[in-house]
């Protein structure tokens, strides 16, 4: 039996009793294991609470607003892209010389780029292609056009040793007639007015030339005609040191 001290006289009283026996008083009850683990369980929890380390919460909160403030900073210094089209530059005339090797006379010569009829010919000439052509010496210049296989046309003039062909020419959207003169076997044309042919090669931006080719009918050319001022001064200042 478990005995507490009595408040008022100090006699020991019983914990079932409900008077000390003594004085008459009422006997003090004793506090269970249960209610005491309870009791320390609230307090532990309550004194841990209000003695928590704020710095850690406001570490939490800092490094949660940084990462906030990186997100933003990441996302708007992130570079722009923007998808353009490529700039694509139209192939240009270009220059070369040459020399004779049995008497050292030296040429210059402005070509075009080679072009392709606009409709592919059949055999054998499928894979034919042409270029516009102006050359120089030290005393004159000529204009031409040059193929990679023997132009073979027809209804031409037949001259001294050489075929003439009158042809349909366009300078930009100017279609006139021009007059081309063919070597026989010859691999190149030449035009009969050189200094206008060249006049209209330097002042136009496109040219189209119409040849009517055997078993072909009416086959074009087309010809740019970029870079070719440039290209034409080019090979003047050249010839004029020859």
């Amino acid at each position: 039996m478990a005995l507490v001290k009595c408040k008022e006289c100090g006699s020991d009283v019983s914990t079932k009793a409900k008077a000390c026996p003594k004085c008459g008083a009422k006997a003090p009850k004793k506090t269970s294991l249960f209610t005491w683990l309870v009791t320390g369980f609230v307090a532990a929890a309550m004194i841990g609470a209000f003695t928590s380390d704020p710095s850690s919460t406001s570490n939490s909160s800092a490094s949660a607003s940084s990462g906030a403030g990186s997100t933003q900073s990441t996302s708007s210094s992130a570079p722009t892209t923007t998808n353009t089209a490529p700039v694509v530059t139209a192939p240009e005339w270009r220059t070369f010389e040459s020399s004779d090797e049995m008497t050292g006379d030296k040429s210059a010569y402005a070509v075009s780029p080679n072009a392709e009829p606009t409709q592919r010919m059949g055999f054998p000439y499928g894979d034919v292609e042409a270029w516009l052509g102006i050359g120089c010496d030290a005393s004159s210049e000529w204009a031409y056009i040059g193929f990679t296989q023997a132009p073979n046309l027809i209804n031409g003039e037949i001259g001294d040793g050489y075929h003439s062909f009158r042809v349909r020419a366009r300078w930009d959207e100017n279609v006139v007639f021009e007059t081309l003169r063919q070597k026989w076997t010859a691999d190149a044309m030449h035009f009969y007015n050189d200094a206008s042919i060249i006049q209209k090669i330097g002042g136009a931006s496109s040219a189209m030339v119409e040849l009517n080719w055997y078993g072909e009918g009416a086959v074009r050319f087309p010809f740019t005609l970029n870079g070719s001022s440039k290209a034409l001064q080019d090979i003047r200042g050249k010839c004029a040191t020859y």
